[in-house]
């Protein structure tokens, strides 16, 4: 199993192990560790825009509350384990100057590519109690990228380091909570992937945490 692959089996496992420490309790009232799912579209920008289609998203995570342990003035941080999953297609497949430059791969065939992601994030929670709690993210982990080729030409993937910032609203639903959040996320790349040493895009995703 590759490094990136252990990394996401990892976080995969503590999600499920999440599920029973999540009916526990602070003293606040906030459970300790919380799940959450969602998905959305993803917004390619800078050099990526010109090659990639709008795609798709979906994403899984375990919440740390650490409300109980640090507060920084009315922030309230939290630490996340995020787990992505982004899915992009090509705006021109034959545009070989354009299409990634993976060793292996058919570039002028090119036709989806794929980015696995795991990440772990700090999350600042701008206020305290309240329906609807509006909050900060700021991650760094691993992004595994993958180009299929059209008509079987074949496939290839590179790992790489990123970040990603951004921020979004949760709404209190009672024993869920619905949220919205965009996000800026930056991969870097050693052979210029697409003609720059970054892929960047813009994730819009809606979700629940349980």
């Amino acid at each position: 199993m590759s490094t990136i692959g252990r990394y996401v089996a990892g976080i995969g496992l503590s999600l499920c192990a999440g599920a029973g420490l999540a009916r526990a309790q602070t003293p606040s009232g906030e459970p300790p560790v919380r799940i959450g799912l969602g998905g959305g579209f993803s917004v390619p920008t800078s050099y990526a825009d010109s090659t990639f289609k709008t795609g798709w998203h979906g994403q899984g995570f375990l919440l740390f509350n650490l409300g109980p342990l640090l507060h920084l003035g009315t922030a309230i941080p939290a630490i996340r384990l995020d787990v992505g999953y982004q899915h992009f297609g090509f705006k021109n497949p034959l545009a070989g100057a354009e299409a990634p430059q993976f060793a292996g791969s058919n570039a002028e065939a090119a036709a989806t590519s794929t980015i696995l992601s795991g990440l772990a994030t700090l999350r600042l929670n701008l206020a305290q109690g309240g329906r609807i709690r509006p909050y900060l993210l700021a991650g760094l982990g691993a992004f595994h990228v993958a180009v299929d080729s059209a008509g079987g030409a074949g496939s290839a993937s590179q790992t790489h380091f990123g970040i990603d910032g951004g921020g979004g609203i949760a709404l209190d639903l009672g024993r869920v909570d619905f949220f919205v959040e965009g996000k800026v996320q930056n991969v870097y790349t050693d052979q210029g992937v697409i003609n720059s040493k970054s892929i960047r895009y813009i994730p819009i995703t809606f979700g629940l945490v349980f």
